[in-house]
């Protein structure tokens, strides 16, 4: 996988080349400036930098001291401006804004050209039999394979809205670590599929992924469950067991619904999450373990902290990196998708002959508010097939329940009540900028509502709201004091 290095600021358009280059399999990381790029990475590791020319004359002499092949992207070219770019070592020098297509044929000619002088050079002191042998530059493993195809409809999950771009993005850019996952998202949303990818795309993917639903276990036997038990540590323990997180060892340990783990268990993982190790029920003896931790919950565990019922040091231990799956209602197109999706499966396993995806079945499905979400489409769906006849699946036969009907038209009352608190928050002692309103409305109701829908009552992206988060050092969560 190439390591690309894309240096623009906030308002230029080279930013967006993030997301796209991420979906062909490239590895992207984004500064803001050179200054930026130069505290946080290694700009020598990087195969390959696309710097705005904003950036690059802002740039010293010895930041762009060995550096790697760049390519400089300008909102105002000129040919003057170009001959001095490229006397400076650019390797190409690019209009913006540039359509993608264009865009990659360059990154991939100035990768495939420094890749070819280095073959040359490497030519004089080796034997050529040996070059021939080398891999080819493009050849992608199976894992960047899968990974390019997440979204799509033979993937395990699809979607090709935006918040679903940017989670994909992120699953990419997260896989390859051993950082602790959160996946947050209402029930239904798939947050288990999220965890098989980060895990399918991991370097542990040839080890095993253990999932545990801590809600299904009762909470008497979930201790012994996770971490094992001893012989005669309690009644009916009739002989050692390992757990569950020992079976993750050197794999991935997937816990579902973490919120409901008891206290005492909270305890026990916080001990592996730190030292790396576990003890049995009723053991002396730690023994050490090798687990790469993913977590979901559709729950407030800040709010849990607040009121007690979540640790707040395991807490911060979990939350390294946060992903966030949106709703069904807020996708847009892809309801329409997974549902086409939904239905062939669902006539397959019912051997049933494909039924043609019609106008009025796609409305009936649209127009509904899906509260549980993927899951409850998926078994309305399975309902239309056996109840359709043979030859036409019929709108009526998914026997939605009438009581949700209005839940989409109440949904949008939240959100236009929410826009309506933007607008009314903004008071003369908060400050009259952009920013100290931006800064105002966030801190006033980041307690109450998630970064999806504060980012929706603003009109940006969950992304550009973190963007601001950073440049405005507004804290994610406000603690109350105790």
């Amino acid at each position: 996988m190439h390591h690309i290095m894309i240096i623009s600021p906030d308002h230029s358009p080279l930013k967006e080349a993030d997301k796209w280059l991420s979906r062909y399999g490239f590895q992207v990381n984004l500064s803001h400036s050179f200054e930026q790029a130069h505290k946080f990475y290694e700009l020598k590791d990087f195969d390959l930098l696309l710097v705005d020319n904003d950036c690059l004359t802002e740039a010293t002499p010895q930041q762009l001291n060995n550096t790697p092949p760049r390519i400089v992207l300008d909102t105002k070219p000129g040919l003057n401006i170009a001959v001095q770019t490229m006397s400076l070592g650019a390797k190409y020098y690019l209009p913006l804004p540039t359509d993608s297509e264009t865009l990659l044929k360059h990154v991939i000619d100035a990768l495939e050209n420094t890749q070819s002088q280095a073959d040359i050079a490497s030519e004089r002191n080796q034997d050529s039999k040996l070059a021939k042998e080398a891999p080819l530059l493009f050849a992608r493993s199976e894992q960047e394979e899968q990974s390019m195809r997440l979204g799509y409809e033979d993937s395990t999950i699809i979607g090709r809205c935006p918040p679903m771009e940017e989670l994909f993005s992120d699953i990419r850019k997260v896989a390859s670590t051993d950082v602790t996952v959160l996946i947050r998202g209402e029930s239904g949303t798939g947050k288990e599929l999220v965890a098989k990818a980060l895990h399918d795309l991991s370097k542990r993917n040839n080890k095993p992924l253990i999932s545990v639903n801590c809600a299904a276990i009762p909470e008497n036997l979930i201790e012994s469950e996770l971490f094992g038990h001893e012989k005669g540590a309690f009644t009916g323990a009739s002989s050692a067991r390992d757990g569950l997180i020992y079976a993750a060892d050197h794999g991935t340990l997937f816990l579902d619904e973490i919120g409901e783990l008891p206290l005492e268990a909270q305890a026990r993982l916080l001990r592996v999450l730190q030292e790396g190790e576990i003890r049995r029920v009723g053991a002396v003896q730690a023994t050490k373990v090798d687990i790469r931790l993913i977590t979901a919950t559709h729950r407030d565990l800040m709010d849990m902290v607040r009121r007690r019922q979540f640790r707040e040091d395991l807490y911060y231990r979990l939350y390294v990196m946060e992903l966030i799956i949106p709703p069904l209602r807020e996708r847009g197109d892809d309801i329409s998708m997974i549902a086409k999706n939904l239905l062939e499966k669902a006539c397959k396993k019912h051997n049933r002959p494909l039924l043609a995806y019609n106008k009025s079945f796609d409305k009936a499905i649209r127009d509904h508010h899906w509260p549980g979400n993927v899951r409850e489409l998926e078994n309305a769906i399975e309902r239309a097939v056996i109840l359709s006849p043979a030859n036409k699946v019929e709108a009526a036969n998914l026997k939605i329940s009438s009581r949700h009907t209005s839940q989409a038209a109440s949904h949008a009352q939240q959100i236009e009540k929410a826009q309506e608190e933007a607008r009314s928050s903004m008071t003369p002692s908060t400050g009259t900028t952009l920013d100290d309103y931006f800064k105002h409305f966030v801190l006033s109701h980041q307690h109450k509502m998630t970064e999806t829908q504060l980012a929706h009552s603003l009109g940006i992206s969950r992304k550009s709201l973190w963007e601001r988060r950073q440049k405005l050092g507004i804290p994610r969560q406000v603690t109350e004091n105790k």
